[in-house]
């Protein structure tokens, strides 16, 4: 059964991950199911609960005015995206202020056809 695994990283510049223990991004976002099970912040079973769980993200770290389109707007992108098929992943990186760099993913599990097991085991 398709679910969703939130992953997050709150930073001064964005990186990339050099390790399966660190709480950097990775590469390709399929391998945050690669990382260490511990880093998973929540588990999402529906489409609801996945962009309520984006929602409580943006209630923390608003996006800059500056960027332009409105959270009801990111968060229909979020639903749209999840819902058009299963296996989609939702990733965003943002800057809320001048000195901290946040990033969100809901990455879509399991990856069957790229060898990726659950790593929760679902």
């Amino acid at each position: 059964m398709t679910h969703w695994h939130a992953y997050g990283w709150n930073g001064r510049d964005r990186a990339e991950s050099k390790s399966r223990d660190d709480e950097l991004p990775p590469m390709e976002v399929k391998y945050w199911l690669r990382k260490s099970p511990r880093l998973i912040r929540a588990t999402l079973k529906t489409v609801d609960e996945a962009v309520d769980w984006m929602a409580g993200e943006l209630a923390q770290h608003p996006y800059p005015e500056s960027y332009g389109s409105s959270d009801d707007a990111r968060l229909q992108y979020v639903r749209d995206t999840l819902s058009l098929t299963a296996g989609n992943d939702v990733v965003w990186g943002w800057y809320p202020n001048a000195s901290q760099y946040i990033s969100r993913a809901l990455i879509a599990c399991p990856r069957t056809a790229d060898g990726i097991p659950c790593p929760q085991g679902l």
